[in-house]
Parts: structure tokens; sequence; C-alpha cells
């Protein structure tokens, strides 16, 4: 039976059996990150089929730059989310309210500055990544707008991860499923309708997140009135403020140093040949898909973690994180037996050259049947989030990426071929899990505990 609380959508997860609570809230976060996937998705059908081969890559060459300058805001996402959570297990609204008003207002405060710096590196940051000159422009000009909605995503990313720490996963879902369906609205207006090509996709994108942000923040003050919200009203707790920094910091490091780690995998990559390339950019699309209900649930664990640390119930946690690693396992067991078997099926659906099918087969066949290594590593790392201990989760991932996936990567290709570069993955999960296990069953992770209760 999943409890909820007094507001609406909220589930209480300190009480009642783990196993409902966790997957119910976790079922409407697949749905978004499905719907996030959306939007990546929209727009590369429509600058691909309806401007040009250089409009769509044009769109995504400058991801790596633009997932680096926004990390550290989806890092204090996660740490408001983990912080509000503590809260919200202690039933504590006056913490609640602190933390979304200091948010916000160091929110207001840096985009600006942020929002120009991305404006005025784009060139610089695009040469680089020596990116063609046949895109330059279109790729600048794309990032540009891009930015421009900078301030939105940070608002909505802050204000989704708030409702998430109170157990409420409905309302971000109800958010990004409106602010998707108005993106593929915009982005057929403005680039098949009104020919704006690049210029087009980048607007319906900036629009759609400033919907988003707005929604979001009509609903916390429909859905949390208690802690009396006002956009404008500028105040930072200390307090709060130092526990986000603390949290969301290493957490955002982590992802951009982790885009980094891509960025310098790439060479390798491209070294072997167009199939090849091709092959592993389609494999990891499937990856992408396969592993998103074990995420889902991983992010779920991180706030069924901070509620239950927040009533200051750690045999809960225990009983909780334990009772999920085995249905996690279960649910990777069955992903396996149905992407193995039909590994073709699936690579057939982006492609017909049997040989990028068969690169892309290399792939699946050593990464997913070893998603048990990888899904131990998540929820370790939510577990340990949850806790509010996020400097060992980020250097173990570090660590699991620079010393151990791409080092190996090279001399896999090197020694064994190509195709078995592929074991790098699995190589650097367990890494992440030789700092993970002993670190969690050292109990240093509870001292933590005894500064949040």
């Amino acid at each position: 039976m999943v409890n909820k609380s007094r507001h609406s959508d909220t589930i209480d997860m300190t009480q009642g059996n783990p196993i409902p609570i966790i997957i119910t809230f976790a079922f409407p976060i697949l749905l978004g990150n499905l719907f996030q996937q959306l939007y990546t998705v929209v727009d590369g059908i429509v600058v691909g089929k309806h401007v040009s081969d250089q409009a769509l890559a044009a769109v995504g060459v400058g991801f790596p730059i633009i997932y680096m300058l926004t990390s550290i805001f989806i890092g204090l996402g996660v740490g408001s989310s983990v912080l509000v959570s503590h809260y919200f297990g202690q039933k504590n609204m006056k913490g609640i309210g602190d933390t979304i008003t200091t948010m916000n207002t160091f929110l207001l405060t840096i985009s600006i500055p942020i929002t120009l710096f991305g404006i005025f590196t784009t060139g610089p940051f695009l040469r680089l990544l020596n990116v063609q000159t046949d895109i330059f422009e279109l790729a600048k000009l794309y990032m540009v707008i891009y930015y421009i909605g900078l301030l939105p995503q940070f608002g909505y990313n802050i204000n989704s991860s708030i409702f998430q720490g109170i157990g409420d996963s409905k309302t971000p879902l109800i958010m990004l499923a409106a602010s998707s369906i108005l993106h593929i609205i915009l982005a057929y207006l403005f680039v098949v309708v009104l020919p704006w090509g690049v210029s087009g996709v980048a607007w319906s994108t900036v629009l759609s997140q400033y919907f988003s942000w707005f929604l979001s923040i009509i609903y916390i003050k429909k859905k949390l009135p208690d802690i009396k919200f006002r956009m404008f009203h500028m105040h930072i707790d200390k307090q709060c403020f130092k526990e986000t920094l603390r949290i969301g910091v290493p957490t955002g490091i982590q992802n951009a140093l982790f885009s980094v780690g891509m960025m310098v995998m790439q060479p390798l990559i491209n070294q072997f040949g167009t199939a090849y390339i091709a092959g592993y950019n389609a494999a990891v699309k499937v990856d992408g898909f396969v592993f998103m209900p074990v995420t889902a649930i991983t992010t779920a664990v991180t706030t069924y973690v901070g509620q239950n640390i927040g009533a200051n119930k750690l045999d809960r946690v225990k009983k909780g994180v334990k009772a999920t690693m085995v249905v996690v396992m279960g649910l990777c067991f069955v992903m396996c037996a149905i992407v193995i078997p039909f590994r073709s099926q699936l690579m057939h659906l982006f492609t017909d050259n049997a040989e990028v099918v068969e690169r892309g087969n290399a792939y699946l066949l050593r990464v997913i049947p070893l998603y048990f290594i990888s899904t131990l590593q998540y929820m370790y790392i939510g577990l340990l989030r949850g806790a509010g201990e996020s400097l060992v989760p980020t250097i173990a991932t570090l660590v699991s990426l620079w010393l151990a996936r791409v080092p190996s990567a090279y001399l896999l290709s090197n020694y064994f071929g190509a195709d078995n570069m592929h074991w790098c993955y699995a190589i650097g999960w367990v890494m992440g899990l030789c700092i993970l296990i002993p670190y969690y069953h050292s109990g240093k992770w509870k001292k933590r505990i005894e500064k949040v209760v």
C-alpha cells in the first residue's frame, strides 16, 4: 500500500511496504525520462527531414559544451532534492520553504552571468572541438539562442527536484509532458511552416523551457501553500545553501568531467571507420532506453533513503534498499533476456547495413549481460546520495571512468581488437564498486545521518 501525505500526489516513504512505494514513485520518473529523450529526437527528426544534414549535425555538435555548462545546476537539483527529502521526513515545512527560496534566489542571481558566459564563449569552444566550417555558424547560432533558455531550464530543474524530494514524481511528469508537446508543436511551426531552420528549433526549445518553468512555479504555489513561496522574494538561508552545495556540487562536477571523458573516448571510436561509429551510436541509443527503468528506480531510492533518514528510520532504509536490489537484479535479467535474442532486430530499427548491425551487436553482447554490475553501482550511489553523502559516489564514478574505463578501452582495442573495447564498461563498473561497497560497509556514511537527524 502506498501512503499518500496530506499534500496530493506526494508519497510518504517512511511507512508501508517499500517496494510498491519505490516502484510507484519510479514509474512517473521513467515516463519523464522518455519525454526528455523526445526533446532531442524531435529536434533531430525536424531539422534532418526538413532542413539539411548540416543542420542536423549543427544541432547536436554542441551538446558536450552545453552539458558541461549546465552540469553544476543538474547537481544542485540533486542537492535540493536530497535536502528537501530530509526535511519532508522530519515533517519540517519551514526547512522545505527555506530550501526553495534559497535555491531560487541563487538561481536568479547566477543565471544571467552564466548565460552571458555561454554566449560569449560559444565560438571559442566550438573551435576547440574542431567543428567543421560548413556547420560552424549554424552550430553557433543554435547554441546562442539555446543559452537564452538557461534561466528557465535551471529553474525547472530545481523546482522539479523539490517535488521529487517530497515524494511527488507525478507533477514533474505532467510539467515535462506538457512542455514536450508544446516543443513538438513549436518545432514544426517554426521549422516546417515558418522556415526558420536551426534558429526555429532552438526557439521552440527556449519557449517550451520557459513554459515548463512558469508551470513549475504555479504548481509549487498550488501544491505547497504552507510555504508561502514568492518567486522574487530574495533570501538565502546559509545552512540550506551550504548543505545543497555540499551535496550538489560534487555531483555537478562529476557530470561535467563525465562529459569530458566521453569526448576523450570519441577519437578512439572514430578511428575504426564509419560503420563502427554508426553501429556504436545506434547501440548506445538502445542501451540508453534499456537502462531507463534502472535509472528511474535508483532515483526513487535516493528520495526513499532521504525521507527515511530524515525520519530517523535507518533500519527501514536498509530493508528497503535490499528489497529493491533484488527487484532491479530481476529487471536486469528480464532486459537481457529481451535484448540479446532480438539485438539484430533492434539494430535494424536504425539501419539496414549489415556491417553496422554487426558492430552494434558487438557492443550489446558485451555490455547488456553485465548490466547487473552497473545496476549495483547505481544503487549504492543512490543510497549514499540519499544519506547526504555525495563526495564518495563522485570519486567512485570518476575513478570508474578516468582510471578504469578510458585507459582499458585504449588497451583492449589495441591488443584485442575494436569489438572487445566494449569490455571497458564492465571494468569501470567493477572499479567503482570496489570503492562504494567497502565505504558503505565501513559505516562512515552514517556520520552524515547524525547531522541530519
